[in-house]
């Protein structure tokens, strides 16, 4: 919708903007998609003067905003059924040993508010611990968390509570790599015709 508009607007008021409809919205489509991915628009010249600029501006504040809602991802805690009752939340958790993998947001998190914790390489192990009781929960991330729960649903374990610590996810390219473009498309397609969620609930379940 937002590609749409842009390119009525461009066809109306820049006269090197292309014609045709379908270069047209390609071009608009690719400006969207700076925003989404870099928070910044394409190159661009001022149609309106101060005005124009006024107008640059908050579309670039817009893009930050953007940027930061596709790219976030979230830590989260997973406990057992038995103890979801009594934990809620991060915040249910400062007198019990919580399973953190070293080298991970988690473990940086349960220093920086002096948490009791314990390592584990692998999240099977620390889910070992907190079915035996020797944890009482795990925090990590919140994907990692939830595809784990999702996929041994015959587990006693759950992940509860308000998500927390935000981080970021993304695909690591060579600077200036041709496949940035194609791939922002790609992936801004998929959110765009619904199935990206269709994915979500495939391998995290239906549960946000």
């Amino acid at each position: 919708m937002r590609g749409s508009g842009q390119t009525l607007f461009d066809r109306q008021f820049d006269k090197n903007f292309p014609r045709s409809w379908r270069d047209g919205i390609a071009e608009s489509f690719y400006t969207v998609m700076s925003v989404a991915t870099s928070g910044k628009p394409a190159a661009r010249k001022n149609l309106f003067g101060w005005i124009g600029r006024i107008f640059q501006g908050v579309w670039l504040v817009c893009g930050i905003a953007v940027l930061a809602y596709v790219t976030s991802s979230i830590t989260s805690v997973m406990t057992t059924l038995s103890l979801s009752s009594q934990i809620k939340s991060v915040a249910d958790l400062s007198n019990r040993t919580i399973g953190v993998q070293p080298g991970s947001v988690s473990e940086v998190y349960a220093k920086q508010h002096n948490m009791k914790s314990q390592k584990f390489e692998h999240i099977e192990q620390a889910v070992e611990a907190l079915l035996n009781g020797n944890i009482g929960a795990i925090i990590g991330d919140a994907p990692v968390l939830e595809y784990y729960a999702h996929t041994n649903s015959y587990k006693p374990i759950s992940v509860i509570g308000p998500l927390f610590e935000p981080d970021k996810y993304a695909f690591g390219l060579t600077h200036g790599s041709k496949l940035t473009r194609p791939l922002t498309i790609e992936l801004v397609g998929t959110q765009e015709s619904g199935d990206l969620e269709v994915m979500r609930a495939r391998y995290f379940g239906n549960g946000q």
